[in-house]
Order: structure tokens, then C-alpha cells, then sequence
């Protein structure tokens, strides 16, 4: 983003500590938790409020697995990266969890069930249960007629074919989880503070996050502002690609939805939420080439498409049903669907500055584990986990 002359003011100073992040979504505030309980003087930098890009926009899964099925990301990238991402969301929500997360009013255990609304992805769930269960994976499945809620029951146009079930999944309100992790840190986010460059510093090892009102100082730079990462870094943009995705609420106590649903290969989706509301979304590959950029705004063809999705899912009469909201956010893609969590090159030190990010949809399922990893890396041993040189589109060799 660019920021005007008259914009800019020295209010603030400078700010020093042991380590920067910029962004504060759920990676950026993880982060800034880990490096705080090794002992350093964190400070978090936001261009707008807590969570204003994708972490307050998505629809509040808390699930396992990644964008692709088990058996297909193994295909693509070999098991031993399935296994460990699969591991990762998994210790992702234990994570949460300890966090304290389930304190919350809109936080609940619900299963999350993936359907096949087709013979196709019947298979394809079907191979990825199966090596699921060979990898120690906890693993259920739905057949027709075992479940009573409003999908399985037939309500809609078309009922499916069968349903993987990751039963120890949770379901939440992404904004309370984020305002629940930023009390937990030492010190406020400054937020309203847009980065405006990250340079070398006056010392030997310092760096400098420039930025709306003042000047941040210290010898790490993590950057976690996922979607937005090339405006940060611009090394990064012909990477980290941003997506928007749509969903709209709606009221409708009739319908019953006993798990959190994912269907057509992830790119449809619907759950009940705790306040009652229905959150469903999706259909953005039907506009692939539209549904790009930063702007987080609703398209008519998009909703109308998600309106139908409705009718055909749920079997929802829209004119009865009340639509609360409709909204977007955008997202942070890879070509190779892998996340990146890397040191990024630049004027600087070496391995001072890391971004992590680019979790291609799954950010509340992820991201506080990879900011994790980014921690232990960056602090410990440099390791690049999963790094810049896309070329192999496959991460280097790491062992949890």
C-alpha cells in the first residue's frame, strides 16, 4: 500500500525491542505469544484493527487437513509432507486449545465432514480415509441414511454420496479467538501502523519497520500478514497470489446441521454457527479469473451463485430464510498449495527477517503451529521449512 506524504508523522518515534511482527491475524498474534514466552520484548505493528484481513473474514473452522484431501496432497507432495501438515493442524488446535480458546462463548467441538457429492471425490475420500487410518489418524465415515441432519436427509436437490469425518474438530467466531489471543500478549498492538518499509537499522544488527507514525527497532523481523505479503516484501508477490472468498449468513432454525461441512473439494462450505446463524460460502472457482486482488468487497454473480449453493445444499427457500450478512475476504494462495515459512533475502542480516504465511484458505487451521515453527526456526537454526525456491514446489526435509 502507499501511503501519502501528508499521511505520515513521527508520533510515535521509536519503538525498540528484540523482535517486530507485522500483521496481526491469527499468525501475526501467535507469533508475537511464542516469542514472548522465550522472553523477549515483543511489539506487534497492524495496519489496520486486530484481525481486519482474513483471520476475522473466514468461516471459523478450526479443522484438520489442508486444501487438498489426504490421498491428493500425498500425490502432489509426497506423504511424509501430507503427514506432517495433517499432524500440524492437528497440533494447531491442541494448541488453540491451550490457549485457552475454549473458554470462549462461540468455541465448540463439532466434527468437521467432508462430502462427496460425486463418484469422483467418493474415491478420492474414500483412498484418503484409508491412508488416513494407516498413518494413525483418528478417521470416521458417512454413508447415506446414517446421519438425520438437513444435508443427509435429502432436502435439498442432491443428497451425497458418502462423508469423511474428522472428529475431533472445532468450530469458533475467528474475531473472539483474536481478541482472546491479543490479551494474552505482555504488550498492546499498535495498531493503525501500516509498514511502509523494513531497512537496515543504525546498529549492526538492528532492523527498522518504518511505518505510519513511527519507527520500530530490533534485530528480528517476522512478517505475517499472509495475503498481503508482496506490498510488504515485494520478493514475495510472485509467490503469495490473493483470493477472495465470499459466504453470507442466514437465519433458518429448521435446518439442522450436525457437523461443519465441506464439499466439492473444499471449495463449498457451511456450518451452524453458536449464535444460530448458518455460515455458507464458496464457489469462487466458478470465477476464478474475477476473484483476485486485495479488494475484500461482495460481487452480485458470486452470492447469487452461494444463494443457490444454499437451495441446492440445504434446501433452503430463500424467501423465507433472512440473509443477515454478506461478506468477502481474501486470502493468501501458493501455486503448490504449500504455506511458506522461510527467511526472506534483502538489505538486511541474514535470516533477520522471516515471513510466514500463505496458507491457502486454512489459516485458522494452521497458522498458529506454522507461527510456531517460524519461531523455532528463526530463533534456533535457520531452518527454511517451507521456503522460497517453489521450482521442486515440494519443502525442505523436516522432522517435527
Amino acid at each position: 500500500m502507499s501511503i501519502s506524504h501528508w499521511r505520515r508523522s513521527h508520533a510515535l518515534g521509536t519503538v525498540r525491542g528484540d523482535a517486530i511482527v507485522v500483521g496481526a491475524g491469527i499468525c501475526g498474534l501467535s507469533a508475537a505469544l511464542h516469542l514472548e514466552r522465550r522472553g523477549l520484548v515483543v511489539h506487534v505493528v497492524e495496519r489496520g484493527t486486530i484481525g481486519c484481513g482474513a483471520s476475522s473474514r473466514n468461516a471459523g473452522f478450526l479443522m484438520r487437513g489442508a486444501a487438498e484431501s489426504y490421498a491428493r496432497a500425498a500425490e502432489i507432495h509426497g506423504q511424509d509432507t501430507a503427514r506432517l501438515l495433517w499432524r500440524w493442524t492437528e497440533e494447531n488446535l491442541a494448541g488453540l486449545r491451550a490457549e485457552g480458546v475454549e473458554s470462549l462463548p462461540s468455541t465448540r467441538r463439532v466434527p468437521s465432514c467432508l462430502l462427496a457429492m460425486d463418484e469422483a471425490e467418493r474415491d478420492e475420500l474414500a483412498r484418503s480415509r484409508d491412508m488416513l487410518r494407516e498413518d494413525g489418524f483418528e478417521v470416521g465415515w458417512l454413508d447415506p441414511g446414517r446421519c438425520g441432519d438437513s444435508i443427509w436427509a435429502g432436502t435439498g436437490e442432491r443428497r451425497p454420496l458418502a462423508g469423511l469425518l474428522n472428529p475431533a474438530d472445532a468450530a469458533c467466531n475467528p474475531v473472539e479467538v483474536l481478541t482472546h489471543l491479543a490479551h494474552r500478549l505482555a504488550r498492546p498492538v499498535w495498531e493503525g501502523q501500516e509498514t511502509v518499509a523494513i531497512e537496515p537499522g543504525e546498529g549492526a544488527r538492528d532492523l527498522e519497520v518504518r511505518t505510519t507514525d513511527g519507527r520500530f527497532v530490533a534485530p528480528r523481523v517476522l512478517v505475517c500478514v499472509n495475503a498481503y505479503a508482496g506490498l510488504v516484501l515485494p520478493s514475495l508477490a510472485p509467490l503469495v497470489h490473493p483470493k477472495r472468498g465470499q459466504m453470507l449468513a442466514l437465519r433458518d432454525e429448521s435446518i439442522r446441521l450436525d457437523y461443519s461441512y465441506y464439499a466439492r473439494f473444499g471449495y463449498d462450505y457451511v456450518r451452524r454457527a453458536a449464535d444460530g446463524a448458518i455460515v455458507i460460502g464458496g464457489c469462487r472457482d466458478r470465477f476464478a479469473d474475477a476473484e483476485v486482488g486485495f479488494e475484500d468487497r461482495t460481487t452480485g454473480e458470486v452470492q447469487a451463485e452461494i444463494e443457490r449453493l444454499a437451495e441446492r445444499l440445504l434446501g433452503v427457500r430463500l424467501d423465507r430464510a433472512l440473509i443477515l450478512q454478506r461478506w468477502a475476504g481474501t486470502m493468501a494462495m501458493t501455486a503448490d498449495g504449500l504455506p511458506i515459512i522461510s527467511p526472506v533475502p534483502g538489505p538486511w542480516l541474514p535470516g533477520s527477517v522471516w515471513f510466514s504465511g500463505a496458507f491457502n484458505g486454512h489459516g485458522m487451521s494452521m497458522a498458529h503451529r506454522a507461527a510456531l515453527a517460524a519461531v523455532d526456526a528463526m530463533m534456533d537454526d535457520d531452518r527454511t521449512l517451507f521456503g522460497l525456491d517453489r521450482a521442486s514446489l515440494a519443502p525442505a526435509p523436516f522432522t517435527p
